[in-house]
């Protein structure tokens, strides 16, 4: 998500499929109070949960 791919392709990478994919970011989202996906991402990144590739 931090890099920019679709549901679509995240869930073709880890052989999901869209739904789960959008399942688990949206429970990312609220947990990380976020609107959007991009906010998520910032907040993760400031929080150390993820690193910058």
């Amino acid at each position: 998500m931090s890099q920019g791919k679709s549901s679509w392709e995240i869930g073709v990478m880890l052989k999901v499929s869209q739904y789960t994919v959008d399942f688990h970011l949206k429970n990312v989202m609220r947990k990380l109070d976020s609107t959007s996906r991009t906010l998520a991402a910032v907040k993760a990144l400031k929080l150390g949960i993820i690193e910058r590739q």
